[in-house]
């Protein structure tokens, strides 16, 4: 997070294009620095500002009050007024405390010094936040269609640039969490969704046996515990649920 600043200054639009600073900012002094250095040269503080825009996928504006949110013109870079521009200070402050004073009390500390960036948490989201933060939050809103259709949409738009982790546990641990607070239904549309990209995990097909069993789907549980079985031959929970199951079934009348 070396980026978030104070101004979140001379702005670069995200596609590698970069804005043009009109004249009479390139010549007018740099106001209100209260992060940076107050020799601090321009082009040094606009790099600080592109790291800033690309780490959190926003635009000055995001930080700066004025201007057409495209260009520079009109943009107050010395104002205040914004308070992510006031949050974005602290943040700053928080990032040096990380690296220059708690890092460095490792012990046994790489000799190839890792620190922390805005890019460390934001990885392009503008508020830094889990993937499974995003689908509980559209979850309780809107329910699970919308969020199935969410994380296909987030799936493939941003996986590559490693926004969010779409490896199988971070649904999973949604999953689990559902689970816990008596939401059995929620859970098996979680767990179903990530079983469509990891097809073999038995992790994902005992849970989705379990929590058919909850609900009293015994056909569901089994087939689960079937697939399981298939999958890895032998396991001794799905042995052990299939055979009180398909027991349970033939004395049914």
């Amino acid at each position: 997070m070396r980026e978030a600043a104070v101004g979140l200054g001379v702005r670069l639009v995200l596609l590698g294009l970069v804005g043009v600073i009109p004249a009479a900012a390139q010549d007018r002094p740099m106001q209100n620095l209260q992060y940076f250095s107050t020799d601090i040269t321009r082009d040094s503080l606009v790099q600080e500002m592109r790291q800033f825009s690309f780490a959190l996928g926003v635009r000055c504006q995001y930080c700066h009050v004025g201007g057409d949110g495209v260009s520079f013109e009109g943009v107050v870079f010395e104002s205040d007024e914004d308070p992510d521009k006031r949050k974005a200070r602290h943040m700053l402050r928080l990032v040096d405390v990380i690296n220059d004073g708690l890092l460095p009390m490792m012990v046994d500390r790489d000799s190839a010094e890792t620190r922390v960036t805005c890019k460390t948490c934001h990885r392009g989201v503008a508020k830094p936040a889990l993937l499974t933060d995003v689908l509980l939050a559209t979850l309780d809103e809107h329910g699970p269609d919308s969020t199935v259709t969410q994380y296909d949409r987030l799936r493939a738009t941003t996986m590559a640039s490693g926004m969010f982790d779409f490896g199988e546990w971070e649904m999973n641990t949604l999953a689990e969490r559902l689970a816990r607070d008596g939401r059995p239904q929620d859970a098996i549309t979680i767990y179903s969704k990530n079983l469509e990209h990891y097809p073999e995990s038995v992790s994902i097909l005992l849970a989705l046996g379990q929590l058919n069993e909850e609900i009293e789907n015994v056909g569901e549980a089994v087939d689960y515990y079937r697939r399981a079985l298939e999958v890895a031959p032998g396991n001794g929970f799905a042995t052990a649920r299939l055979e009180a199951l398909t027991g349970r079934q033939r004395r049914s009348p």
